[in-house]
């Protein structure tokens, strides 16, 4: 992919992860950061966690095959 690509691609999760954690903040405290703060590192960890063991597994399989990359 091209540098634009994965600009394009980053900047829309970026504003995915915004969206969604403000509704999540918007049910809560609407008005305290610390909330909106909160619900962005919970929502990242729940999303990032498996993705890390998925990247991990990837990794073993591929290893396991013989595959030098």
């Amino acid at each position: 992919m091209k540098l634009t690509e994965w600009l394009i691609a980053v900047s829309l999760v970026i504003v995915g992860l915004s969206c969604l954690t403000m509704s999540a903040t918007s049910m809560m405290n609407p008005s305290s950061l610390t909330a909106y703060l909160n619900n962005l590192i919970q929502i990242c960890l729940w999303i990032g966690i498996p993705a890390v063991i998925a990247g991990i597994l990837y990794i073993m399989i591929r290893r396991k095959k013989g595959d030098p990359k």
